[in-house]
């Protein structure tokens, strides 16, 4: 797989958002993810996931919370 962005360069990584081959130049690590570093909507759309991730799991603690409580 190349990359994306440098058709000439062996993909290093894929982007966990849009699934493009990125080379070192072109990736980028966000919370331990590679993203186009580039791309403002692939780190929009990791944030969202990672901000959605979080209230699941605070939503979870709340409910064992409630259980143990009653």
């Amino acid at each position: 797989m190349k990359c994306y962005n440098h058709h000439d360069r062996d993909a290093f990584a894929v982007c966990t958002s849009c699934g493009k081959g990125l080379c070192l130049e072109c990736a980028s690590d966000k919370n331990g993810r590679m993203i186009c570093k580039d791309n403002q909507k692939c780190a929009e759309k990791c944030n969202f996931v990672k901000g959605l991730l979080i209230l699941i799991l605070l939503i979870g603690i709340i409910s064992v919370l409630l259980t143990i409580l009653d």
